[in-house]
């Protein structure tokens, strides 16, 4: 579970700097730079480190598809977070954990215990509330409908290549798995960035300081490796439904972020998804 909430803190970070990051380089352009960041920084920790290689051919076709679903969900989740806002966006990517649970509990026979299940669902469903103003979603619903259906791509998209990537750790170790699906999604996006670029961000004019955007857009993509990095670590060391259930925390930071930056006050709902959150996190650390 601890490496679920480290994950957390990778993805949480990466989320946030990409909403605003996006917006000023556009989506496309955000998603390559930071792809590219990421990979570089798992190909430095790969020479670093020289894990053991000896991946069958059978699982690299299977990492390679679940890159590819992360290829469409990156896509799919900045371009979401460009058409905002994150606070309807974010919650709705972080729910693949949802998927992953299901996958790992029907493909790979994980078995939960009563509180274990009992926490993945308050921890989900706090993350849910937590993350969204149910005062405010009919607005922002209609406002930023556009987003939404980016958001469920991106759900489903993370929802497969998380359960890919962390099922294989187990045999693996953490790091060749990801190295193997992070080739896939950066030529899936490399290809559909060139091919969609003038309809994603047609004619955007170069924002000021655009090295400082770029800088930021690396920040970006390593915090998301990092993440990965320690979500496949405790995909290899425990249950995977357990370590995405924490993941999915990862969207509490922007919600933190707002309040300690721009002095936004929670609804009741966030506050009380907050507390669901902590909640369903004691449950599954003592259940475990």
């Amino acid at each position: 579970m601890i490496y679920g909430l480290l994950a957390a803190l990778g993805w949480g970070i990466s989320d946030l700097l990409a909403s605003i990051v996006t917006r000023r380089l556009g989506s496309h352009r955000t998603v390559v730079v930071a792809q590219v960041a990421g990979f570089v920084a798992l190909v430095v920790v790969a020479v670093v480190l020289r894990p053991s290689w000896g991946i069958a051919i059978h699982d690299v076709l299977i990492l390679l598809g679940g890159g590819l679903f992360a290829g469409v969900a990156y896509l799919a989740l900045y371009r979401g977070l460009q058409l905002g806002p994150i606070a309807l966006v974010s919650p709705i990517a972080s729910s693949f954990a949802v998927i992953t649970i299901l996958l790992s509990v029907l493909a790979l026979g994980e078995r939960l215990k009563g509180g274990e299940w009992v926490g993945i669902v308050c921890t989900i469903l706090g993350v849910v509330l937590a993350s969204t103003d149910l005062r405010r979603l009919e607005k922002a619903v209609l406002a930023h409908r556009r987003g939404i259906p980016f958001a469920l791509a991106a759900m489903a998209g993370f929802g497969v290549a998380a359960f890919a990537t962390g099922s294989l750790a187990k045999t693996y170790g953490w790091l060749p798995p990801i190295l193997v699906s992070r080739s896939g999604s950066l030529v899936l996006i490399a290809a559909a960035s060139v091919a969609l670029s003038r309809r994603l961000d047609p004619d955007r004019p170069a924002p000021a300081r655009p090295w400082a955007w770029i800088a930021l857009a690396v920040v970006v993509g390593v915090a998301d490796v990092a993440g990965i990095g320690f979500y496949s670590r405790g995909s290899e060391l425990g249950y995977i439904s357990i370590v995405a259930a924490a993941a999915s925390t990862f969207t509490l930071l922007p919600v933190a972020g707002g309040i300690a930056l721009f002095g936004e006050r929670p609804s009741p709902n966030q506050a009380a998804g907050v507390a669901l959150v902590v909640l369903g996190l004691v449950i599954l650390g003592l259940s475990s």
